[in-house]
């Protein structure tokens, strides 16, 4: 006879990653995941593996899902500035929630992780080139409508955008006030704007 699994995989999922989120990898026992999750031992371990596994599938999944569709919007040929504003002013909402104490799990995974796992750093580079291009189509799209400067060299830009969202998320992370964040954002996209 097989047995049915009494849990919801994907839910479990965004437990861990919300867990993660706000405890980085080192600090999350597996007590705290059979705790947040709701789900034994046996049950992590038989779906998604080690702590280590449980990890990676969660990192996936909070990439994945961190404002896909505002990324998306960029790669249509009418993207403007006011769609990698909306990206900047997503995250802002995210990390400004009253009483969110999630952090991002890619910046803690970066500060935490990264400089000795290599593998984990080779996701990270990945994530981030892919956010990067979306950021540089973006920029060409707006450029296509006279909103960005011209001669701005878009691969750079689209970095430099993607270093000031992580920027920006150390900073909601301090404590800094929703005013100064806001003025971040603006003089960030100031640089780019014609």
């Amino acid at each position: 006879m097989v047995r049915t699994r009494a849990f919801d995989p994907a839910q479990a999922l965004s437990s861990a990653v919300d867990l993660f989120s706000s405890k980085g990898y080192s600090e999350t026992s597996m007590d705290d995941i059979v705790k947040a999750t709701g789900v034994s031992r046996y049950g992590i371990y038989g779906t998604f593996g080690n702590k280590r596994e449980l990890f990676e599938q969660a990192l996936e999944r909070y990439a994945d899902g961190m404002g896909k569709q505002s990324f998306l919007r960029l790669l249509e040929p009418d993207a403007s500035l006011a769609d990698i504003r909306k990206i900047f002013d997503e995250r802002l909402e995210s990390m400004c929630q009253s009483g969110d104490k999630r952090g991002c799990m890619l910046c803690h995974t970066a500060m935490e992780l990264a400089p000795h796992d290599h593998e984990i750093a080779g996701v990270l580079q990945k994530f981030l080139r892919r956010m990067s291009k979306a950021f540089s189509i973006g920029l060409e799209n707006a450029r296509q409508k006279g909103e960005v400067k011209e001669g701005l060299e878009l691969h750079d830009a689209g970095e430099f955008l993607t270093g000031a969202l992580f920027g920006l998320v150390v900073l909601a992370r301090a404590g800094f006030p929703k005013t100064t964040l806001n003025a971040f954002v603006d003089n960030t996209l100031a640089a780019v704007a014609r």
